[in-house]
């Protein structure tokens, strides 16, 4: 009975080292491990701008034409728009995170300089656009749209301000 049971205890031990080896195979001898899987680093992702255009605007007929104002000209705003959005972020979580003023400046300095840049492209259209709505005069959908994206500017516009830039 002993030796039955001594055998016994020699394939448990036989199976708890098998299994906690990994695997059936046995190693081979001078085999180096698989090196291990490195994972490139991921590229920063572009800012891509889904807008979509508003519908156009019924009303009088305008008594001076619009400014030209495209489709890709109002995605390069979205673009603008959404990386100031970035900025912003970036220097509340350095602010808060760890109370890096210097840092958190820095973002909202760079984020004032593309709310500058995103007036200087929209100057003339919004000119034309504040007397139409003055006139209710009939707008191209572009300036419907341009009208959303200048409340979220004024939004974002202003807490840049409040937050250090500019």
């Amino acid at each position: 009975m002993p030796a039955f049971l001594g055998a016994g205890v020699a394939i448990v031990v036989g199976l708890g080292v098998v299994l906690t080896r990994g695997g059936d195979k046995p190693a081979e001898k001078g085999a180096a491990p698989p090196p291990p899987v490195v994972q490139p680093a991921a590229a920063p992702k572009p800012v891509v701008s889904n807008l979509q255009l508003s519908a156009a605007k019924a009303g009088k007929t305008p008594t001076t034409k619009p400014p030209e104002l495209t489709a890709a000209t109002l995605q390069e705003l979205d673009a603008l728009l959404l990386r100031i959005k970035t900025l912003r972020n970036e220097s509340v979580t350095a602010r808060a995170g760890s109370s890096d003023n210097q840092t958190a400046r820095a973002k909202m300095g760079e984020a004032y300089k593309l709310c500058e840049e995103w007036q200087q492209k929209i100057d003339a259209p919004l000119r034309w656009q504040e007397n139409a709505q003055m006139e209710d005069w009939a707008q191209p959908a572009e300036y419907v749209t341009l009208e959303k994206m200048f409340a979220t500017f004024q939004k974002l516009n202003n807490e840049v301000r409040k937050g250090g830039g500019g």
